[in-house]
């Protein structure tokens, strides 16, 4: 007696204080085993306490003095690991079963239950209280928690109150947990943990066994089975425990394991093994989490049982000395091996004792001070530390041997460090470990990632999604680290996956090409717009595999060609417009990511973007045309074309770019009608198939949308008839036209439709831009239009490239005014872009040399920038909101030293050009 309690004294404040509390009961403790006195002075408990706090009172002085004793106990050397461990487990089952039962009579009295069995409320009752981890398998340690699953069989839940049975059993969880863990003068029983349960983070604390069973076989997880292992029925309805358990059996002990699902469990493993502590020493060791601890112990031997346990039911058991027994049984493990891991099992846990006995606390980790460690090693027998430290060391070394040689197959996770994201709950290392990448918000996106594995995006909800996710992620943190915003390229990937119905074709496409995730990573981190254009379309992605995907874009004549081959099969409209979405998709984000590599100029990029438009307007065209000719007939002699202005009109469509359009027919007389089962007259019948045509671009499919159209530009705007003859065009332009809408038809021509109109309607365009007019009235109206303008648009920032003074529209305004005043006297006039007006004016010397230059490289310039933001942003840069990623793409696409020069440089641009606007067209 004198040892143990000298021991006591010595090392262990917490045990000196509940031997102070209880001298009485150390007085018995002397003369007697205090192993014998557990049942007797811990167990014995009243049945029916009348009030909860009486209950709770009661529970505390059991585990008070529960914990005295089992200490003595373990620290004379009268009981065995299996003897404390199994006390423990025991006390933890009673405690609660003692629990449950009060509060279900309580229940019963509110009207709110009815019990079959009122003398053992629990049998019968539907209620399931599975203790897990260490409880489950009769292990529990000296301070531990315990760790609880709550379920309920609806049928047999006798429920007679209000709430619903749902809100009973969550407030019954509650009041369990509370009763365990609640700290009271009088202590604690045992702190609770029910985050093991089906995704946690969003749903009750108690899940109906049906919600369970769905939730197992559809989304459940390895380490959930690993986990499922030791489960065991602790409380409550322990028959339908048992089913419960009976019922998951498929799913935890599989018969078959296939090659992915192995390839799963060698991810946790080296998940778990890929830590930050790479060295093994005593000083603030984790003799549990730490290498050569516990845990690999552990997870060494439910890997085996994973693996074989659903072909021999042997290795089904719940305690891992036991299981290690077993595997040598079944010849999985040789005897020498299986001594060494009991041995270092028992001596670990033996050492875990110790360290929660010094002050109750839950903890595994070795002291870091020479005093502390002193202690502990005293207080577990030795009287050199030196012993004690060659003895832990020793074990730890040659576990992590037998630990790290099992599964050599597997590839490493690289050296980033630790990245765990199985279980319920944040791994402080993997946490520390995103931050020391560069992620700032490292614990929303632990949370993040861990949802994703509990299938919260629709995509990572099949167990193959989430192997190859599993085996992904080292290598998907480590690149979107490398963006220049690494948290905005994550939560944007985020996004990205929240609209995907499945994910293992992609998942395993960025597997086997890892230039595919470093695309994906650099336009998550710097392009969010044409993120959610991949979002939409995920299937875009797969495009990048073609051999030509990065080779010279389709000219005019084949995508022309490619969009009628897309189209052949189509059984409808419908469908045509379908693959013609796709495939405008297709081409697009091809073209996106070539520009993004910088593999275009925006000049190039405009022209394939105007030319892909234009062969899709066609195949609409056709296909409208045909589908209404149906049912209207033709009008005999009769022509129809499309005139197209603004980006489409000059060659210089961007991503988001809408059509401008204006629609022209031509009838040889105005009485004639069409020839089909409806008949209309030609305005009537030209309107109709411009609607339609409209409709037919601009409405949402399966693809989402092939244009936005805007028509407004046709004579008298949104007043006039959406489609016109070509003499009411004339008529108009003759009599009614303002400056603007000649400045609008510079850059003008006609881009689908009948031959002989088309060809007509570019040589009216010409007839007005050539027209003579006055000078002096031109630079008004030019001046009064950019003064609405700039009115309209107020408050624009240097990024508004477009209607900022001395952006864009300021260059184009100069093109078209001196274009409009010179063309009558010069020839050759250009319709189209600004730069090709500017050249025309340097060909017949209509500007200064020095004005041209200056205008033709803010033209490239901004056009540059005005493409990528089109791209990256859909064309709004707020600079306070722009991703890192975003401006550093920016500041290098123009080969500035950074995003401060980037600014410097745009402002001293427009300036100008609004200088020069101002010295041509007038303040």
């Amino acid at each position: 007696m004198y040892s143990s309690m000298n021991a006591l004294l010595a090392h262990s404040p917490y045990l000196t204080q509940l031997a102070t509390r209880y001298p009485d009961l150390m007085t018995r403790a002397s003369g007697a085993s205090a192993g014998e006195l557990v049942r007797g002075e811990c167990f014995a408990l009243p049945e029916e306490p009348a009030t909860q706090p009486e209950l709770m009172k009661a529970l505390r002085e059991a585990k008070n003095k529960l914990a005295l004793l089992v200490a003595l106990a373990d620290i004379r050397g009268e009981w065995s690991l299996e003897q404390v461990t199994g006390a423990l487990s025991d006390f933890a089952d009673m405690t609660l079963s003692h629990s449950l039962r009060f509060l279900l009579r309580a229940a019963e009295k509110r009207g709110e239950i009815t019990l079959r069995h009122p003398e053992n409320p629990s049998i019968e009752s539907g209620i399931i209280i599975l203790g897990m981890g260490k409880l489950g398998g009769f292990e529990l340690n000296y301070s531990s928690d315990i760790d609880l699953i709550i379920f309920f069989e609806e049928e047999t839940l006798t429920y007679t109150g209000r709430i619903g049975e749902q809100k009973f059993m969550n407030r019954l969880a509650q009041d369990l947990v509370t009763i365990m863990q609640e700290r009271t003068r009088d202590g604690y029983v045992f702190r609770t943990d029910l985050r093991l349960r089906p995704d946690p983070a969003s749903t009750p604390p108690a899940i109906g066994v049906r919600a369970a069973y769905n939730y197992y076989e559809s989304v459940g997880q390895n380490w959930e089975r690993a986990a499922m292992i030791k489960a065991r029925p602790v409380a409550g309805d322990i028959a339908a425990g048992e089913r419960f358990l009976h019922e998951l059996t498929p799913y935890i002990w599989r018969r078959n394991l296939d090659f992915a699902a192995i390839n799963d469990i060698h991810s946790i493993k080296r998940q778990m093994d890929a830590r930050t502590e790479r060295i093994i020493g005593m000083a603030g060791h984790n003799i549990k989490l730490g290498l050569g601890g516990i845990r690999e112990i552990e997870f060494y031997t439910q890997i085996h049982q994973l693996i074989w346990g659903g072909r021999k039911p042997n290795l089904r058991t719940r305690g891992t000395c036991e299981t290690l027994g077993v595997m040598v049984a079944e010849g999985l493990l040789d005897e020498a091996t299986r001594k060494t891991l009991v041995d270092a099992y028992r001596f670990y846990r033996m050492v875990e004792h110790r360290l929660q006995m010094v002050a109750d606390e839950q903890t595994h980790t070795m002291p870091s001070d020479e005093a502390g460690l002193e202690n502990i090693a005293r207080f577990c027998g030795y009287k050199e530390i030196s012993l004690f430290e060659a003895e832990l060391l020793v074990k730890l070394h040659v576990v992590h041997e037998i630990y790290s040689g099992s599964f050599k197959s597997a590839e490493e996770l690289g050296d980033a460090g630790n990245l765990v994201f199985t279980g319920v709950s944040s791994d402080p290392e993997t946490v520390k470990t995103l931050q020391q990448m560069g992620y700032k918000q490292a614990a929303t996106i632990c949370e993040i990632i861990m949802g994703w594995h509990h299938g919260s995006k629709r995509c990572t909800r099949t167990k193959r999604a989430r192997e190859l996710l599993t085996e992904l992620m080292p290598a998907l943190l480590s690149r979107l680290a490398e963006t220049a915003n690494p948290d905005a390229a994550f939560l944007k990937f985020d996004e990205f996956l929240t609209d995907l119905p499945s994910a293992i074709q992609l998942f395993s496409l960025f597997q086997a090409n890892k230039e595919l995730l470093g695309l994906i990573a650099d336009i998550m981190g710097s392009a969010p717009a044409l993120a959610d254009t991949l979002a939409k379309s995920p299937q875009l992605i797969e495009n990048v595999l073609f051999s030509d995907f990065y080779k010279a874009l389709p000219d005019k004549t084949q995508l022309a060609q490619q969009a009628q081959e897309r189209i052949a099969f189509a059984r409808d409209t419908e469908e045509t417009l379908d693959y013609l979405t796709y495939f405008k998709g297709e081409r697009q984000f091809q073209a996106g990511v070539q520009f993004l590599r910088g593999m275009l100029d925006a000049r190039q990029l405009g022209l394939f973007m105007t030319h892909l438009a234009e062969a899709v307007i066609a195949e609409v065209f056709g296909a409208i045309r045909s589908e209404f000719e149906k049912t209207y007939g033709r009008i005999e002699g009769a022509e129809f074309a499309i005139i197209a202005l603004g980006k489409c009109g000059s060659f210089e469509m961007t991503f988001h770019s809408d059509l401008d359009m204006v629609f022209i027919y031509r009838v040889p007389d105005f009485e004639t009608v069409s020839d089909g089962e409806k008949s209309y007259s030609a305005s009537v019948y030209y309107n109709r198939f411009a609607q339609r045509l409209v409709n037919a671009l601009s409405a949402l499919n399966r693809g989402g949308q092939l244009y936005e159209v805007d028509t407004r530009l046709r004579p008298s705007g949104r007043q006039g008839l959406l489609a016109v003859s070509d003499k009411a065009l004339s008529h108009y332009f003759s009599e009614l036209a303002w400056t603007f809408e000649t400045m609008a038809f510079t850059k003008a021509r006609a881009v689908v439709g009948d031959r002989a109109l088309a060809a007509w309607l570019d040589d009216f365009i010409r007839t007005q831009i050539e027209k003579p007019r006055d000078a002096g009235k031109l630079k008004t109206d030019v001046y009064d239009m950019r003064r609405r303008m700039a009115e309209e648009h107020q408050k624009k920032t240097l990024w508004d490239l477009k209607h900022v003074r001395g952006g864009l529209v300021d260059i184009e305004f100069i093109a078209q005014y001196v274009l409009l005043l010179h063309a009558p006297t010069h020839k050759h006039i250009p319709i189209g872009n600004s730069e090709e007006i500017f050249n025309w004016c340097r060909q017949y010397g209509l500007l200064e040399p020095a004005r041209i230059e200056q205008l033709l490289a803010a033209s490239r310039f901004m056009n540059h920038l005005f493409h990528l933001l089109r791209l990256c942003t859909a064309g709004k840069m707020d600079e306070a909101e722009a991703p890192q990623g975003l401006k550093k793409l920016l500041y290098e696409s123009v080969g500035m030293p950074g995003f401060d020069a980037l600014k410097e440089k745009l402002a001293g641009v427009e300036q100008g050009v609004k200088a020069t606007y101002d010295s041509i067209v007038g303040k």
